[in-house]
């Protein structure tokens, strides 16, 4: 009797123990599945398209290339990250110590800059015009979607500083630019050495627009695979790149920052919804304004109405300038 007790106990264990291993191998298999989804997120994300330049071929990167046969002059500094970071400086017809620092967005380089020059040319700035870290002829394993960005950036207003001690700053950013902008902003409250930020077409939060482009573009079954797999996303950005997508996330800057900004975005934006800047507007601690094209869609209000876009923007500096 006493056996057939033991027997029925033992038997207990062993399947309490084969439940065990199969719930873990379960759990190892999921892991590992997830770790494979994640790692291909981060690549498409972060490393795959960033150098495509697609929207910069042609006429852009020919004047850019004129333009460094006159007074134009590429610039090379190092980050404090170890890789190179590349711009070109162009200096305003007449002499200013008024500097726009111009960021593009992804898969760009710093001839979409060209496409705004006269507006600060006309408003009396010299420009720089940046390669973000990834892109163009910059350095960098990896976007960072303004993580490590936003250090680069500060950088860049050293060296702008450095020219021109006691000058004007200004940082122009579109979409993911934009979004570097905004979180440079918080490095920015103690010093202040720029006077002022212009937000076109930014994300508020980038794990939320990743979240809304996979459950949108890989026709995912509602949000609860989304969420699933977006941490495995974050440790391979992390395991790659010691960033994760989490920490991208402009919205959490700018309740801190009180340096102005104008946020700029069409509301035809099928990429980052137009709502992302209205969230950013309402967040902003600091002096704003926004400007929202009815008809534009991402990054494209500048195409859209040039000239409309070129008097929101002197508008907005020129009353920085009346109160600087």
């Amino acid at each position: 009797m006493q056996s057939n007790t033991n027997f029925k106990v033992s038997e207990k264990g062993i399947r309490r123990r084969r439940l065990l291993v199969c719930i873990l191998i379960a759990i190892l298999c999921i892991s590992g599945v997830g770790l494979f989804i994640g790692n291909v997120i981060y690549k498409e994300t972060s490393i795959l398209h960033s150098r495509m330049n697609v929207q910069n071929t042609g006429k852009l990167k020919q004047i850019l290339e004129n333009g460094k046969k006159r007074q134009w002059s590429d610039i090379t500094i190092e980050s404090r990250f170890g890789y190179p970071l590349s711009a070109t400086y162009i200096p305003n017809p007449a002499s200013t110590d008024k500097t726009l620092i111009f960021l593009h967005g992804f898969t760009e380089d710093r001839a979409t800059g060209l496409n705004y020059l006269d507006i600060y040319l006309n408003d009396g700035f010299n420009l720089l015009l940046v390669d973000s870290r990834a892109h163009g002829n910059s350095g960098g394993n990896s976007v960072t979607w303004g993580n490590y960005e936003k250090y680069d950036l500060d950088q860049w207003v050293d060296w702008v500083g450095h020219r021109f001690p006691g000058g004007m700053i200004g940082v122009h950013g579109i979409s993911m630019g934009a979004a570097t902008a905004l979180m440079h902003a918080e490095l920015n409250e103690k010093s202040k050495r720029v006077a002022f930020y212009i937000a076109d077409s930014s994300y508020s939060d980038f794990e939320t627009l990743l979240a809304l482009q996979m459950e949108q573009r890989l026709n995912l079954p509602g949000k609860v695979l989304t969420k699933l797999l977006l941490p495995y996303a974050n440790v391979a950005a992390y395991f790659n790149s010691r960033f994760t997508f989490h920490q991208a996330s402009p919205i959490r800057s700018v309740r801190n920052i009180t340096t102005p900004v104008l946020y700029i975005h069409g509301e035809a934006d099928e990429l980052v919804p137009v709502n992302m800047a209205l969230d950013l507007y309402n967040a902003t601690k600091g002096p704003r304004q926004i400007y929202l094209f009815p008809h534009a869609k991402h990054v494209a209000a500048i195409f859209d109405d040039h000239y409309r876009y070129g008097r929101v923007v002197q508008n907005f500096v020129q009353s920085i300038e009346q109160h600087s």
